[in-house]
């Protein structure tokens, strides 16, 4: 059995926006001042050109008869430019498909077209079939068939034979790039495509080796498949890198549509009204969110990631991996110890430049390093300045940034909450509370988990529904409280809100004219005098002004985990791997998160691999899938009816456990098993 490929190439490239073409004049320039000969002969430039940026910017010539550096082209999606729809997936989609180079993407007349190329998966001896009738274009007498040779991974030689002359013709069934520049070991394209196949579905070498046991086909040498990873790994760092040069650009024309005066939201700093978004220097200030997340669970990885999205937009500005270990030198380990000092300084010295350890220290720590890696190099790498952090309180980054001073003392950075997390806070405390001091189990007013979560979502809603006015978010929160430690001997409704349309059965009766109904019917149990004292210190300390201040913002960390989800798809947590594996799902998780699915197709005309129609349609197809996902969870209905399913199998669990008892526990069996 082998592979079958018939050609279908196309090329898109796309006209520069204003920044690339200044870019691409100064490489222009730069290209005529190193050539040599006569400076007045004609140069052919245009099509057989492209800019490439790299990761610092900076543009540069690739010519495309080179084998490297190879072009990263414009996004060909046609079908984005109809994306309609409020949700976040719509908005950051819609905004690299509206771009002017996307609707003049078109294909250079100098260059010509290919023929049609499409995959089929064939036994050879259908083929064989098919050539039954074929007589032999020499001897003309005897009958061809095709006989299957030597291998290179997943490319086979196929040898069309007669049966009774010499006749015989070969070709792999799998073409691969033209070796121009003389190089070594130019992998096939079905090769290729293989490996960038894996690193779809996130599972390696043995996915791999896997697919081609079930279909009996030879399976790819491992050093072949990670000298193939290894420029898969770039391809993507590079699309990645030209993606966030392209999201910059989009963050500063959506700051300045957003606030064409160029003034800072005095929300978020009541104390420095003046203060513009772009300084004389030029550089932006933007709001972030920045979050870590971890390969392995429980704080003991090897790898931890570092991300920063833009507030405003939900784009990924940058992200930082780091890494505890390496491969190299975990492998060489006992080879170092039987060396002498000199020797391993050596070592180290020519290894230093491809070791992937970049970070000393545990795990939990590398959120704090990552942040100030990327607070540090902003301005540097995207002439931004990261005006706040939106973050969880989990974990000392902001304090370290803001120790650090990166933009000087006179630009200090703010701490804002997760409109999300801190209500999580509020329900951790709770629930701890009732654990520690023994509020917790059954009885009148007791501290029961259900109740916990009622206050929780309680503490949620007086944020959610108080954002433009501090001082009412902070009174809305303790209504709540005293709401749940009301009885009808003795009611604490003063600070709930007053009228017929407010959510205290108390408060609509009394502006109705109606004797206020029992508690126990709208209320349940109200929190004992106990309870209610032991959870006012939490109360206290979660209505803080500073810590209110900083949720007044109303945004959350869900592009973060949304991006995360993304990521690890890429490169399971259950999969042993190195540092350029995660890097590598990062950058990939980072472009699909900010352009779309037809980040893949920028990768593969990075690796010099054709974009076929089929192709095109299966990416438009996940990017409109992705895009009605995100409008149906967005939606007002489908919120409500997502939390009330999550609210009734909580309510079925607890009563579950409840009828159950205690079944589960360290030591439940007893010391002897009776």
């Amino acid at each position: 059995m082998f592979t079958a490929k018939f050609n279908d190439r196309k090329r898109f490239v796309g006209q520069a926006s204003g920044k690339r073409k200044k870019q691409l004049a100064l490489a222009r320039i730069a290209e005529q001042e190193k050539s040599t000969g006569d400076e007045n002969a004609p140069r052919e430039v245009g099509a057989a050109e492209c800019v490439v940026l790299d990761g610092g910017g900076d543009a540069h010539f690739s010519h495309r008869l080179q084998v490297e550096p190879r072009p990263v082209l414009c996004d060909i999606h046609d079908n984005q430019q109809e994306i309609e729809g409020a949700s976040a997936s719509a908005k950051k989609l819609r905004r690299f498909s509206g771009a002017d180079d996307l609707q003049n993407a078109q294909v250079p007349a100098d260059v010509p077209a290919e023929p049609k190329r499409t995959w089929c998966i064939v036994e050879c001896g259908q083929l064989n079939s098919l050539l039954s009738d074929v007589k032999c274009p020499e001897c003309e007498a005897g009958h061809l068939t095709i006989r299957v040779g030597e291998s290179m991974g997943l490319s086979q030689e196929l040898a069309l034979c007669c049966d009774s002359c010499q006749y015989r013709r070969s070709e792999f069934s799998s073409p691969r790039e033209s070796n121009r520049n003389h190089m070594k070991n130019v992998p096939f394209d079905v090769n290729k495509q293989i490996v960038l196949y894996s690193h779809e579905i996130g599972s390696g070498y043995s996915s791999v080796e896997k697919l081609c046991t079930v279909f009996g086909m030879p399976v790819m040498n491992k050093s072949s498949y990670q000298r193939i990873d290894k420029k898969v790994n770039a391809s993507i760092l590079a699309v990645t890198n030209v993606t966030l040069v392209e999201t910059v650009e989009h963050v500063n024309v959506a700051y300045r549509q957003t606030f064409p005066q160029g003034r800072a939201d005095v929300q978020f700093d009541e104390e420095d009204e003046d203060a513009a978004w772009e300084e004389d220097d030029g550089i932006l200030w933007v709001d972030v969110a920045f979050d870590g997340t971890w390969h392995k669970r429980g704080f003991s990885s090897h790898y931890g990631v570092g991300v920063v999205v833009d507030v405003l937009t939900g784009l990924v500005l940058d992200f930082s991996v780091k890494s505890t270990y390496c491969h190299t030198c975990a492998m060489n380990k006992e080879k170092l110890e039987e060396m002498t000092p000199a020797q391993q300084l050596r070592w180290e010295q020519q290894h230093r430049a491809e070791c992937s350890i970049n970070h000393q220290g545990s795990a939990k720590s590398m959120e704090r390093d990552a942040a100030l890696e990327l607070w540090g190099r902003s301005v540097e790498r995207h002439n931004l300045r990261y005006r706040t952090m939106l973050s969880d309180g989990d974990s000392t980054a902001f304090n370290a940034v803001a120790a650090a001073q990166p933009y000087g003392p006179t630009r200090p950075v703010t701490k804002l909450e997760c409109t999300n997390h801190l209500p999580k806070r509020m329900g951790t405390a709770l629930r701890k509370a009732a654990k520690d001091e023994r509020l917790g189990g059954r009885g009148e007013g007791r501290l029961t988990k259900e109740k916990c979560q009622r206050l929780q979502n309680y503490f949620r809603s007086a944020i959610i529904n108080n954002l433009e006015d501090q001082r009412a978010m902070e009174q809305a929160i303790w209504a709540t409280f005293f709401h749940v430690t009301s009885t009808d001997e003795d009611p604490h409704h003063d600070r709930c809100p007053a009228g017929p349309a407010s959510w205290c059965f108390f408060q609509k009766a009394r502006a109705e004219g109606q004797p206020p109904p029992p508690h126990a019917e709208h209320n349940g149990t109200a929190l004992s005098r106990e309870v209610s004292h032991a959870v006012l210190p939490i109360y206290r300390r979660m209505t803080n002004p500073i810590l209110l201040k900083r949720v007044a913002h109303g945004k959350t960390q869900n592009s973060n985990e949304s991006l995360h989800n993304v990521m690890w798809g890429h490169c399971p947590k259950e999969i042993f791997v190195g540092k350029g594996r995660v890097e590598a799902a990062t950058a990939e998780a980072v472009a699909k998160f900010n352009r779309g699915n037809f980040a893949l197709a920028q990768v593969m005309d990075h690796m010099s691999l054709p974009i076929t129609d089929l192709m095109e349609a299966a990416l438009a197809k996940k990017d409109k899938v992705r895009i009605q996902k995100a409008e149906k969870a967005t939606a007002v209905a489908a919120v409500a009816a997502r939390r009330a399913r999550c609210a009734g199998r909580q309510r079925q669990l607890e009563q579950q456990e409840d009828q159950e008892g205690e079944v589960y526990g360290a030591g439940l069996m007893g010391d002897g098993g009776e």
